[in-house]
């Protein structure tokens, strides 16, 4: 009986445990030398620009489309313009150049 109690709350705890998303870290580097920083996780669909949460248009393993802000989406829509477009095969983002970074420099 108590054999079947311990296994019954082993199993319990097994099942509570939550695998965490991980986070991939990018530093991006325009032409002009201007910076930027995406947090991106594939298993949430969420990408992150400069500390900022942006809307996901799309997400494929190859290219992560968004807009940058409310307004030019609220732009860009009429007019037929595209979301901004993350490159995941390349690693840019328009004029950027980003690589992956194993953690956060502070």
């Amino acid at each position: 009986m108590i054999k079947i109690i311990r296994l019954s709350l082993i199993l319990f705890f097994f099942s509570m445990t939550h695998s965490y998303a991980k986070d991939i870290y990018l530093s991006c580097k325009s032409t002009t030398n201007f910076r930027t920083s995406f947090i991106i996780n594939d298993e949430k669909k969420r990408l992150i620009l400069d500390g900022i949460e942006r809307e996901v248009v799309s997400w494929t393993k190859e290219f992560i489309t968004f807009w940058k802000s409310q307004t030019m989406k609220e732009i860009s829509e009429p007019r037929n313009f595209k979301p901004d477009t993350l490159d995941r095969i390349s690693g840019s983002y328009g004029s950027y150049n980003c690589k992956v970074v194993k953690k956060t420099l502070f």
